[in-house]
């Protein structure tokens, strides 16, 4: 179901007047999750539209990348420590020159990703490294995985694949982060199998900062 019909069904209930308590706070609960899911929809098709129109980066920048990983795996710790998830983290330092806003949606997204699709009490891999010409950051779970199909298929917009996917997310965040990785001249890949996990990796070059 998408978040408007549910929030749409879920608030005629609360019109009845029999309702009790429990169902009332079950159903009110259910309406905000669902508004707060819409409002995530909407905001990742107006980045993507943006970023799809976009041809150029602009607002680049040279900082730590590292870093940049580490605040955004602090950033979503309250949905990795809801499932009790242990992160790994690899980071070697890392000076990049980019936009740090698009790459910022780049990382979070995926990160994001590995833990909506981990197990309770699973692992969390990230490692970043210097690659020829650039730099490689590895996103690894061991939670659900795909099968062949959905990974094929997993940057296409609105795809969720099998049931267990689809009733999370919306298909837009790794939309977004393909577009980004594309915007920024580099590579990202996806390994995966049903019921061991799944990894992303991405290739991006290492800019210089052009003279002043």
């Amino acid at each position: 179901k998408t978040p408007i019909v549910s929030i749409r069904g879920f608030a005629k209930q609360l019109q009845n007047e029999g309702l009790s308590p429990e169902k009332r706070r079950e159903y009110t609960d259910i309406i905000i999750r669902e508004s707060e899911r819409l409002a995530s929809m909407s905001t990742n098709i107006l980045l993507l539209a943006q970023y799809e129109n976009q041809q150029i980066v602009t607002g680049q920048e040279e900082y730590e990348l590292d870093e940049q990983i580490r605040d955004c795996v602090i950033l979503l710790e309250r949905q990795w420590s809801a499932k009790n998830i242990g992160m790994r983290l690899d980071l070697a330092p890392l000076r990049i020159y980019a936009n740090p806003e698009m790459l910022s949606q780049l990382w979070i997204n995926l990160i994001d990703n590995a833990i909506k699709y981990s197990n309770d009490n699973g692992h969390i891999s990230i490692a970043c490294s210097e690659a020829a010409g650039g730099v490689r950051v590895e996103i690894a779970d061991d939670g659900e995985g795909m099968d062949e199909s959905t990974a094929r298929h997993a940057f296409e917009k609105f795809y969720r694949g099998d049931a267990s996917r689809a009733s999370q997310g919306h298909g837009l965040g790794l939309s977004i982060v393909k577009r980004v990785v594309e915007l920024c001249r580099g590579t990202i890949g996806v390994k995966s199998e049903k019921g061991k996990g799944t990894s992303f990796t991405v290739s991006l070059p290492k800019a210089d900062r052009p003279p002043k």
